[in-house]
């Protein structure tokens, strides 16, 4: 009876999170272009679609190292943001030049941002590397060339991630992902990125999205690869982002991700990569 009760709420689930509006639809007529021209990407081979959100136009020396480390490693990168204030986004640290910055309704979370860019920028879903990342990590603390070559280079896989988790099964996690090959344009993914709805809450999204897109790649026999594996580095079937934050750095991708810092349950992991931040890289995280 237990097992029929959890098909039957997970079936209830399901169809719930199918029932929101369509990004694409909530957010029609209300995008803007802020920074740049879509020109830009047009002789690009490799894009980068950076979800972004903040409460403040200010935005931090990661978001800023971030870019810049994409942009040398011939990135062109768009910014797509949902930041709550109508004014325009400000870099004290700087932005590179061909930085394309997007404005949307902050609906959708990170998977309505790339959705936004994939379907504001003609051709881009054809783009032999297409990464979609946001803000969510600190960093980078040192040089990733190696990370950025090894999510472009040819040949390869048709998708790279940086971490994959374990955590309520196996999948790619969603922070960076490279599709490759110009696979963004195949029928499969523009179904599934135009088909992102609005979902209450960011867990909705995780088990919606996240896992769906991994679930989508699985099926549809899609080869894919990654950096490191979340039990590989003692995550367990945990977050590796969270309980493997060490391992993630110490396999040459320099981030943090930001919810240790700021969750209240979080205090001894922000306590103990705030000290070996400042040993490794005589940094202050706290000024990122």
């Amino acid at each position: 009876m237990s097992r029929l009760l959890g098909r039957l709420q997970r079936a209830q689930r399901a169809q719930a999170l199918n029932e929101g509006p369509r990004v694409v639809d909530v957010t029609r007529g209300r995008i803007r272009v802020e920074r740049g021209k879509r020109s830009t990407v047009d002789a690009a081979e490799r894009v980068a679609i950076v979800a972004q959100y903040s409460a403040t136009p200010d935005q931090p020396l990661s978001l800023s190292r971030y870019l810049a480390a994409l942009d040398a490693s011939d990135y062109a990168t768009i910014v797509v943001s949902t930041c709550e204030s109508p004014e325009p986004l400000e870099f004290p640290h700087g932005i590179p030049e061909r930085t394309i910055i997007i404005r949307r309704p902050n609906l959708g979370y990170d998977f309505g941002s790339w959705t936004t860019g994939l379907g504001w920028i003609p051709g881009v879903r054809s783009k032999p590397v297409v990464l979609l990342t946001n803000d969510s990590m600190l960093g980078p603390f040192a040089p990733i060339d190696g990370l950025l070559e090894w999510a472009a280079e040819p040949p390869g896989p048709d998708i790279r991630c940086l971490t994959t988790s374990h955590q309520f099964g196996r999948h790619m996690q969603s922070y960076f992902l490279s599709f490759r090959g110009g696979i963004l344009a195949e029928r499969a993914w523009v179904r599934f990125f135009d088909g992102i709805r609005v979902q209450p809450t960011k867990e909705d999204v995780v088990m919606a999205y996240e896992l769906g897109l991994s679930r989508l790649a699985f099926s549809e026999a899609y080869s894919i690869d990654e950096w490191v594996a979340g039990p590989d580095i003692g995550a367990g079937y945990e977050n590796p982002t969270i309980r493997a934050w060490q391992g993630i750095i110490t396999s040459g991708a320099p981030f943090l991700k930001r919810t240790i810092l700021t969750h209240p349950d979080l205090t001894a992991e922000a306590a103990a990569s705030a000290e070996y931040l400042q040993r490794m890289y005589n940094i202050d995280i706290h000024q990122w």
